[in-house]
């Protein structure tokens, strides 16, 4: 899905999926992993002399038994403007606990999984409202989110997990 957002100013940002490679990605942690949504940011008309855009907001995953379910926010992340008609890719990211990603695995139950990011932009250059928002949708395919999983637990398990060590 593409989000245009559009600034009191006239400007307007098309933000949607990275062209090619993975568009969410899992990154293990120490207890606490990252996860990333990488965006691709489109200048479609440039408000002047804006050169950045503060990108941030919220995550929820979709449909999975009882409507959305808050995940977490999103850390703000400044983003460079390309130029007119040309884009830059920017990933924002976000903590979650093993916990989420148990309560995740449990409510897909082996499907998609699909997301939902509550984007928040401001031009912190611009002359008139500086603000626009709006939703972004995706869908992580099952296949791609269990490898992600499994190279998650595989990390938790160590590799002295047979070994049955404490």
């Amino acid at each position: 899905m593409v989000l245009d957002l559009r600034f009191a100013d006239g400007g307007l940002l098309r933000v949607g999926a990275p062209e090619a490679g993975r568009p969410v990605a899992l990154l293990p942690g120490l207890g606490v992993h990252r996860l990333t949504f990488r965006l691709r940011v489109e200048t479609v008309l440039a408000s002047a002399g804006c050169n950045h855009v503060h990108l941030g907001g919220e995550a929820w995953a979709e449909h999975l038994g009882s409507g959305p379910h808050w995940i977490g926010l999103i850390v703000p992340a400044v983003v460079p403007l390309a130029p007119a008609g040309d884009a830059v890719e920017a990933a924002l990211s976000m903590a979650v606990t093993n916990d989420q990603v148990l309560a995740l695995e449990r409510a897909r139950g082996g499907r998609e999984l699909p997301l939902r990011l509550d984007l928040a932009a401001a031009l912190p250059q611009s002359t008139a409202n500086p603000c626009a928002q709006g939703q972004e949708s995706r869908r992580v395919a099952a296949e791609d989110w269990d490898a992600q999983v499994r190279a998650l637990t595989t990390m938790l398990a160590g590799p002295d997990a047979g070994a049955g060590r404490r």
